[in-house]
């Protein structure tokens, strides 16, 4: 077996930092640490310290299975099949982690039932994939009935299963510099080196760059309106959303591509998709967080300037069917891989903005034409046709990476969520 597949969740050092010690409180299951929740969390609360997550110890492990939300029986024979495949190099598998092996599991019992359409028995399908009751009740938590059936039972689930995975392989660094920015606080001279309350051992830290010192402004609501900008939104899980910030204040917007297929195009996975409307990019990050529950969802606001939005193009009616149509749809032929001529207006433009589709691919794939794609659109709380915006050049991806440098805030969804948090680059004196 490859030393990989033995990687810890935590660095003893991280692991010190965090777990939890409690005489009161019932030891972990065994294969899990229990850490507290303050040790990682965006929030500086008290009530942190008594909130207790239990975490795999090792990240490629039949515990990370039951993490990700499978039924111990289920995540017993998926680990097993797993580990065989390691034992045997050039074996199909052999070196994959055990996320890819999760996935591949759920595509091929998505094969055998799954669920898309309100009349579709969701609970049986999810069930029949071994997932168990805490993950299949919150996919069906009622609150999220809007989003949730954008996608399919299967596709909810292997979202559920990366975004879990992303929190365990960036918990170590959140660790760390919660740390760090604790000692801060209570040492908040620039001249004063904090002293670390744990004390570095040789090779326990060698690997890991301390962050450079970001300033906060002070956490305040985030605000409707700024003038000369216009506020777009993403939500999703903390770990994803936060990583767009890089250690000095800059923006790294790459992180924050959606994966293919998008509503607007078939194979590309370098979009950066946004949304004008603040409670949508909320549901997506509160469904994460309701799926995850380690996880803090979050919601990432950018004011981007107004005049960046200028070379943009609008898509809608029938145009919006046959682009969708084409991006998510049905392969039936070499023509429906062939992008329309007369779409390219679209998939060439900077920046596209459109409605979001509320239709699953699964649902869009069994449609017979795209005119059946009629007012499929997500809708907001007020029930209006919630829209998106796409930016596709990658010239003004970089205009957007260097004009909202400075004017991005992030919003944990678990903890306070009418205050947020803007991160601000360091000043040219102080990295000299």
């Amino acid at each position: 077996m490859s030393s990989t597949s033995q990687t810890r969740v935590l660095t003893p050092t991280s692991e010190v930092i965090a777990t939890h010690r409690s005489s009161s409180a019932p030891p972990p299951k065994r294969g899990f640490s229990a850490i507290s929740r303050a040790s990682y969390s965006s929030s500086s609360s008290a009530s942190d310290h008594h909130d207790i997550v239990e975490i795999p110890e090792v990240l490629n492990s039949q515990e990370t299975l039951e993490f990700f939300g499978f039924q111990p029986d289920a995540a017993k024979m998926i680990f097993e099949s797993w580990e065989e495949l390691q034992q045997t190099p050039g074996q199909l598998g052999h070196g994959e982690n055990i996320l890819t092996a999760a996935e591949h599991y759920i595509t091929r019992m998505a094969d055998v039932e799954d669920a898309w359409l309100p009349t579709h028995n969701w609970r049986q399908a999810l069930i029949k994939m071994g997932i168990n009751s805490n993950l299949t009740d919150a996919i069906l938590d009622s609150n999220f009935d809007k989003i949730r059936k954008s996608a399919s039972a299967s596709a909810w689930v292997i979202d559920t299963f990366r975004t879990a995975w992303e929190f365990l392989e960036g918990l170590d660094k959140r660790v760390r510099r919660k740390k760090d920015e604790m000692d801060r606080l209570v040492t908040p001279s620039p001249s004063i080196t904090p002293r670390p309350a744990i004390r570095n051992q040789p090779g326990l830290l060698d690997s890991y760059n301390e962050p450079p010192v970001l300033k906060l402004a002070t956490i305040a609501a985030m605000p409707d309106i700024v003038e000369g900008r216009v506020m777009l939104h993403k939500g999703g899980a903390m770990t994803r959303l936060v990583s767009v910030f890089n250690d000095n204040g800059s923006l790294n917007v790459a992180r924050l591509f959606s994966l293919a297929p998008t509503d607007f195009h078939r194979t590309r996975a370098d979009l950066l998709y946004f949304t004008k409307h603040l409670d949508i990019a909320e549901q997506y990050g509160n469904f994460a967080q309701r799926r995850v529950p380690a996880e803090e969802g979050a919601v990432l606001s950018f004011a981007v300037p107004t005049e960046l939005l200028d070379d943009h193009r609008e898509i809608f009616g029938r145009d919006w069917q046959q682009l969708l149509w084409w991006s998510r749809g049905p392969v039936r032929s070499l023509e429906d891989v062939q992008l329309p001529a007369s779409l390219t207006q679209y998939t060439d433009t900077p920046i596209l903005i459109g409605h979001i589709c509320g239709m699953a691919n699964d649902k869009i794939a069994r449609l017979n034409t795209s005119s059946e794609l009629t007012g499929q659109y997500m809708k907001t709380k007020n029930e209006s046709n919630a829209s998106q915006y796409v930016f596709q050049s990658t010239s003004v991806q970089a205009e957007l990476q260097t004009q909202c440098t400075g004017w991005a805030w992030i919003r944990s969804m678990r903890y306070s969520p009418e205050f947020a948090k803007r991160f601000l680059p360091k000043d040219d004196d102080e990295t000299a």
